[in-house]
């Protein structure tokens, strides 16, 4: 269509600083990924790709810088050289890491493209010396930068991405990666025929059968234009790859963190039954052991061990129905009405406390499935307290439907705060955090041995 390739020409200059811009994108989301993975190997293994990222982007932006100045400096194009080989031997680092061992990845493949990039200075600096000029030396420092780094860099790169992927990664987790890093492996193949092999126009072979001009004259299409999908490409295929790593590896720190829990909450619970309930049992088995031994000398004084044991099994099985309304911590998906009812009746069989649960107003605005499920963990937190260091006869629990808000007060006669082990607070704290995300207010009252009342008000 030779109309789209008049546009295309026209506009040389906005596609190459597109193209600048994609590849920037390049070098800029794999540092920020890269910080975010840091412990991830192959995500240490794309810093070479940043780098070659950031110097294509300098080295697109060059004709920019040309326009605004009507008389470059000298030395201006000489670091344009200088970025674009930095650039293009940090693209050959990053293809040859998947072919060094583990052990020297972290400075083998750098001293490697570091000495390719010195031997390729060192020949520009003899052909300068030689008597070549700075157009010549600078073409051809160019083109050989091309077909030494560039070519093999992008063509070694696209299949050691793949090397290294299935060396990194556990088997299972290829599924996730594999189609991505796939279209990374695909865009550094083209990207090393789009900017390897088809470079600037030059009086030698390959560069005079084909080069940049001949390839626009042909198909209409700048090279700036396809370097620069081929960055974008680059970009979605790392992107996407490194964020399912890391959803993979976040869900697995979960799990481990929940086991841990799990392991800790174990740990408690052995704890507790060990200090409190085994040595009630036990307890109560050497008074009963006693009361044997006294039945036949002394019947008056082995009946006043018998009741104290049996007191203390009594004890012993109410603090065990505690326990075992503290660790049933499913919540009920009914409305507040409902599901406080059947929490208050379980805990009245768990605990054998009294209860008494009062409703007030009219439930006119429901509130949502996870709000609700924030109040009953409070009000399921609040009740374990009160069964675990309260001391409590009786509990109240009042819930109030207001005009703007619903209010829920659970309250004790027991012996308040002072009840709470010494690294108390863990509960409330919880209770605190929970009313926060309900944009609640939360008021505590309490006083030694005059039990405590919490009122959680919550706006609709």
């Amino acid at each position: 269509m030779p109309w789209l390739r008049e546009v295309l020409a026209a506009h040389q200059l906005v596609l190459a600083l597109l193209y600048g811009q994609a590849f920037f994108v390049v070098g800029l989301s794999i540092v920020l990924l890269a910080r975010q993975s840091a412990r991830l190997e192959i995500a240490c293994g794309f810093a070479p790709l940043a780098v070659f990222g950031f110097c294509e982007a300098l080295v697109a932006w060059s004709p920019a810088w040309l326009v605004s100045s009507s008389a470059p400096p000298p030395w201006f194009s000489w670091l344009r050289l200088l970025i674009l080989g930095t650039g293009y031997a940090a693209l050959l680092a990053f293809a040859l890491q998947a072919y060094v061992p583990p052990e020297k990845r972290r400075w083998a493949q750098w001293a490697i493209a570091s000495g390719l990039l010195i031997v390729w200075l060192v020949g520009v600096a003899i052909a300068r010396v030689a008597g070549a000029s700075t157009e010549q030396v600078q073409l051809g420092g160019e083109i050989v930068a091309r077909y030494g780094l560039v070519l093999p860099g992008g063509l070694i790169g696209a299949w050691g991405l793949y090397r290294q992927v299935y060396c990194t990664i556990a088997p299972e987790r290829l599924p996730l990666v594999r189609p991505h890093l796939r279209v990374t492996g695909f865009a550094l193949g083209f990207f090393a025929l789009f900017g390897g092999l088809i470079g600037p126009a030059a009086p030698f072979f390959p560069a005079n059968w084909l080069n940049q001009e001949q390839f626009l004259q042909a198909t209409g299409v700048p090279l700036s234009l396809l370097r620069g999908l081929c960055g974008i490409a680059i970009i979605y295929g790392i992107v996407r790859a490194l964020e399912a790593v890391l959803n993979e590896t976040g869900l697995w720190l979960e799990s481990v963190e929940h086991m841990q829990a799990l392991a800790r909450e174990r740990e408690r619970i052995g704890r507790e039954l060990h200090d409190g309930i085994i040595q009630s049992i036990y307890a109560a088995g050497l008074m009963l052991e006693g009361a044997q031994h006294n039945i036949p000398r002394e019947p008056e004084a082995a009946q006043a061990q018998l009741a104290r044991a049996i007191g203390s099994l009594n004890q012993t099985i109410q603090d065990i129905r505690r326990y075992i309304f503290d660790l049933r911590g499913e919540m009920p998906h009914d409305d507040l009405e409902t599901g406080l009812s059947k929490m208050l009746k379980d805990f009245r069989v768990n605990t054998l406390l009294q209860t008494e649960f009062v409703v007030e107003g009219e439930n006119t605005r429901p509130l949502g499935a996870e709000r609700r499920q924030h109040i009953f963990q409070i009000a399921h937190e609040a009740l374990a307290n009160v069964a675990r260091h309260a001391k409590a006869r009786r509990v109240k629990v009042r819930l109030r439907y207001g005009i703007n808000a619903l209010q829920l007060c659970i309250s004790d006669d027991g012996i308040g705060l002072s009840g709470l082990p010494a690294n108390r607070g863990q509960g409330l704290r919880n209770i605190r955090e929970r009313a926060r995300l309900l944009d609640g207010m939360l008021d505590v009252d309490t006083a030694p041995n005059r039990g405590m009342t919490l009122i959680l008000t919550v706006p609709y």
